[in-house]
């Protein structure tokens, strides 16, 4: 019984780092130690440590991804060669320098996106049989393979900046305005935490349509109480689940 309690609350942490990283909530991930099989990486100043990605290529110094394959481990160049058949594993591209590099997202449909990245992180979430709640009967985890992607652009202060930056990158993936408005009303509100509670980020976000089984969509976020407000552009994905191999 204690290693079935077990086995559901390390299900349930994995839940919720999938999550955060989804939504934009919790720090990229630092790369293994290793060493880089990929000879662009270098060339473009970006550490990976891993097996080369097959979705990934280099046009004219740009980082291109091809998110319109099938995710998978090999497409997103991250390491399962450990042996392990469950938990959370991550392939992170990390480029130093506050500008970031040039990165294209190949979408599907045909849509493609250009940003400045910091950091590109995929994360692969393996669980054969999936976790149920033992009270509710409602999928903690589901059963198979799941995919999430997040992209780290480089931070800009001040509301001017942080808005015309997230209307920038709406513009750029085809979204409305509307979520612009939010953000807005957001930042005009100030601080809601109650004083001597832990400050939280606010995020706005907005999505495209679930195409091929992927959605990709970008988010703001930002401190309230702070001096000087820092604004965080992230884009992410996430993938329906596939099945273990």
């Amino acid at each position: 019984m204690a290693s079935t309690r077990g086995r559901r609350l390390a299900a349930t942490l994995v839940v919720a780092t999938m999550v955060g990283l989804l939504a934009g909530c919790t720090p990229a991930a630092e790369p293994a130690p290793g060493t880089s099989s990929r000879s662009d990486g270098r060339e473009l100043s970006v550490s990976h440590y891993g097996p080369q990605p097959t979705a990934m290529t280099t046009e004219d110094g740009v980082e291109v991804w091809d998110l319109t394959v099938p995710p998978s481990a090999e497409a997103f160049g991250i390491d399962t060669s450990d042996g392990s058949t469950s938990g959370v594993q991550v392939g992170a591209y990390s480029s130093s320098g506050g500008g970031g590099r040039p990165v294209r997202f190949v979408l599907p449909g045909g849509t493609s996106v250009d940003v400045r990245a910091n950091e590109v992180t995929f994360q692969l979430n393996d669980s054969p049989e999936g976790v149920d709640d033992p009270t509710t009967g409602e999928v903690l985890v589901p059963a198979g393979r799941s995919f999430g992607l997040r992209v780290d652009a480089p931070a800009v202060e001040g509301a001017d900046a942080g808005v015309a930056g997230y209307q920038e990158a709406l513009d750029g993936l085809g979204l409305p305005s509307d979520t612009v408005g939010e953000l807005e009303q957001k930042i005009a509100a100030g601080p809601t935490a109650r004083p001597g509670d832990a400050p939280e980020r606010i995020t706005v976000s907005a999505s495209l349509p679930r195409e091929q089984g992927m959605q990709f969509g970008v988010g703001t976020r930002f401190r309230p109480d702070q001096d000087i407000t820092v604004f965080l552009l992230e884009y992410y994905a996430n993938w329906d689940v596939v099945p273990s191999p």
